[in-house]
């Protein structure tokens, strides 16, 4: 393009167009490459534009910009117009068409509210003859348009005054109110506190996870080095979802919904996708505990975008991909996530490891298959997943069993023997529930007691007897829990 003497300030616009309509180059991706910036440098060019290093834009963060709204992260406005510096062109120029159609009405109301004052590259940049473009292309590119890249002059007698503070400000960055101690000692209490969770009460470890949280946001508000602070960041994120995850446990699905929204704060902060798929994990959970089970699925398939190698299996979140598509009786959604399940399932995998809260252990892997397959009519199939559930659970040592995985596997095994027509073999799995105490249980036991009475309350079953007594003494210990 200098060769045909297109002036150095104008040929970013040609690039980043030709690369839009002839090459159907997403927006911000082409203005990029237009500028010929890698990720990396893109992000560092941001925080030096917004006046703060650690601003914390990465390259990681401007890849997945340019992944949106295929998947990926939505770009705010105020990401879009500090890009826009940095590739020297207007904010409205970074989105095209299909980004539009994905934006909320009030930002689209705000993108057309917004009057740019640019210069068009027809202004600047000899334009071909329309015989030259295609007519589609007429009809689908948007009339693009550019301001001139300028050049900062500086005064050469300042050179004196230039630099006289940077050491005091870089050394600034060497003060830090965080050592790796303090460090150390948050991550080891999270993973403390994570195993604890399957011999402790729920309530006793929700206070106590409380406690890290608030250590975590006591020392963000100081100062840190950029790394110390993304740890930091992370402790919060994983904190916040493992309180979200109890409290849903606990049946306090409001509280739950406001801590996963903290934690996914905390991950947007941290930018890592490790932090991104616990929460999604988490978000998942107390979804489908709380009813909304396509969300459910939704948000387990999101999570599993988040490559991180092995340190957070796939199989918890394809499982509650599968679960949440079983709330809905999606029966060809729930076997291909059961399918996916089973190609990887590793029969090894056992309870420890920093991620254990998070990585199920084999019991309730199988459960969860158990509860996803019985859900669409696969009750035979349900039994077996249910059967291992329990063979798992009885190998496991008591510190490493969820003391709530007894009753539900009980539950669900009757409710797989109903659909059977098997109502003694129903009875026998359910009675010893009986003369349990369930009062210290998490809700979803509660629940699930319910809903087996309902099963044993309706038209196939209510005028057995056998089957109304039944259900009436699930109802008192359903009743029970509430004391």
């Amino acid at each position: 393009m200098a060769a045909l003497g297109f002036p150095d300030e104008v040929i970013p616009a040609r690039v980043a167009e030709n690369l839009i309509v002839e090459c159907r180059v997403p927006p911000r991706t082409a203005w990029r490459l237009a500028s010929e910036l890698s990720l990396d440098v893109a992000a560092h060019q941001y925080n030096t534009l917004t006046g703060d290093p650690r601003a914390g834009m990465r390259g990681t963060r401007i890849w997945e910009y340019e992944q949106w709204p295929d998947r990926g992260v939505r770009p705010t406005f105020a990401a879009l117009r500090v890009l826009a510096q940095v590739y020297g062109t207007s904010w409205k120029s970074l989105l095209g068409l299909r980004d539009l159609e994905q934006l909320p009405p009030k930002d689209l109301a705000e993108y057309h509210a917004d009057v740019e004052t640019v210069a068009s590259v027809e202004q600047v940049v000899p334009v071909a003859p329309a015989a030259v473009v295609p007519v589609a292309a007429k009809a689908a590119a948007p009339v693009l348009t550019y301001p001139i890249r300028s050049i900062v002059h500086v005064d050469p007698g300042a050179d004196t005054e230039v630099g006289v503070t940077s050491l005091d400000d870089a050394i600034l960055l060497t003060t830090t109110n965080v050592d790796e101690v303090q460090l150390d000692d948050l991550w080891s209490d999270l993973n403390f506190l994570g195993s604890a969770y399957t011999r402790t009460a729920p309530d006793s470890v929700l206070g106590q996870l409380a406690v890290v949280e608030e250590r975590t946001a006591a020392l963000l508000k100081g100062r840190q080095r950029p790394k110390q602070t993304q740890d930091l960041l992370m402790v919060g994120a994983k904190c916040a979802a493992m309180m979200a995850w109890i409290a849903g446990d606990l049946g306090r699905y409001r509280l739950s919904r406001e801590l996963n929204s903290a934690a996914w704060l905390y991950t947007q902060y941290a930018d890592d996708f490790l932090a991104r798929r616990w929460v999604r994990t988490s978000q998942a959970r107390v979804a489908f505990w709380a009813g909304n089970g396509v969300e459910s699925a939704k948000l387990a398939a999101d999570g599993l975008n988040y490559q991180v190698g092995g340190r957070l299996t796939d199989a918890p979140l394809i499982l509650a991909e599968a679960r949440g598509w079983s709330s809905v009786r999606a029966e060809p959604q729930v076997l291909d996530a059961i399918a996916r399940w089973t190609s990887i399932e590793d029969p090894e995998l056992g309870a420890g490891g920093e991620d254990q809260f998070f990585n199920i252990t084999k019991d309730r892997r199988h459960y969860m298959a158990g509860t996803s397959l019985l859900s669409v009519g696969q009750a035979s199939a349900a039994l077996r997943e249910f059967g291992t559930a329990r063979e798992a659970y009885e190998r496991l040592s008591l510190e490493n069993r969820w003391e709530a995985m007894d009753p539900m596997i009980r539950i669900d095994m009757g409710r797989a023997h109903l659909l059977l027509d098997d109502l003694e073999g129903a009875a026998a799995q359910v009675e010893p529930l009986l003369i349990a105490d369930v009062s210290r249980q998490p809700d979803m036991v509660r629940a699930m007691l319910k809903v087996l009475a309902a099963e044993l309350s309706g038209p196939r079953w209510r005028s057995v007897p056998t089957a109304r007594n039944l259900a009436e003494a699930l109802v008192d210990a359903q009743a029970s829990t509430r004391e």
